[in-house]
């Protein structure tokens, strides 16, 4: 176990680094059966405590990770894309399931990796100034005995949590599942990069629908993002 010594600064956000191998937990048994690389690329939270995560999937066949899934209650699971390399799956987990996810936000963490390999899931995590960082891992520490703290550090700009989940959750409660599916699309594919990785007409064909009808879709999520960043009280 390394942990980085000194007295925490005050106001200062503390991020936590995990590891846990107990295969009795969905993020270590994914790639322990599977044989997979999973890596976070976006969590939003839903209505009564519940998330969709999204990860990027690599080394199996998606359809793989897919039955792996129906094994767990309160665990679903659909593909969004498939590459020859890798492919985005889109995890939902409800509020009742004994996940990562849920017990460090529950606790006032903020998810930042969650990523799982050869049997081992590493979980990253920022605790902002406003909760006790001792608090939140005796918290996951009770929930996850079998976790193991490999780095402990102070971050000097946090990003406060109501900020990121009031953020997050109005994405989630002003978009359209359709929009907020284009634009996690579009963002986790390339889109947005220069040069870009993929075209608005591959990203449609994917979705199975027109060109236009994407455009539409992602003019209007950006719009109402946009909105939501540069609106005035």
């Amino acid at each position: 176990m390394t942990i980085s010594q000194g007295a925490e600064v005050e106001n200062a956000a503390v991020e936590v680094e995990f590891e846990v191998s107990d295969p009795r937990y969905p993020l270590v048994a994914l790639s322990a059966e599977t044989g997979c690389e999973a890596e976070l690329l976006q969590l939003l939270p839903r209505s009564n405590g519940a998330y969709t995560v999204f990860q990027r999937i690599s080394g199996t066949d998606p359809e793989r990770v897919l039955e792996f899934t129906r094994s767990y209650d309160g665990f679903d699971a659909r593909l969004v894309t498939s590459g020859d390399e890798s492919a985005v799956v889109e995890f939902r987990i409800s509020a009742e399931g004994g996940f990562f996810t849920i017990c460090l936000t529950d606790a006032g963490a903020i998810p930042t990796q969650l990523a799982s390999k050869d049997g081992v899931a590493r979980i990253v995590a920022e605790i902002p100034a406003t909760y006790s960082a001792s608090d939140v891992i005796s918290r996951f520490e009770e929930h996850y005995p079998s976790m193991e703290i490999i780095a402990r550090r102070q971050k000097p700009t946090p990003v406060p949590l109501f900020q990121r989940k009031e953020l997050q959750e109005a994405v989630t409660r002003l978009f359209t599942p359709r929009q907020r599916e284009v634009l996690v699309l579009a963002y986790t594919n390339g889109y947005y990069d220069w040069p870009r990785e993929n075209t608005g007409e591959e990203l449609a064909a994917e979705l199975g629908v027109t060109y236009a009808t994407f455009s539409e879709h992602l003019r209007k999520a950006e719009q109402k993002l946009l909105s939501l960043i540069f609106a005035t009280e």
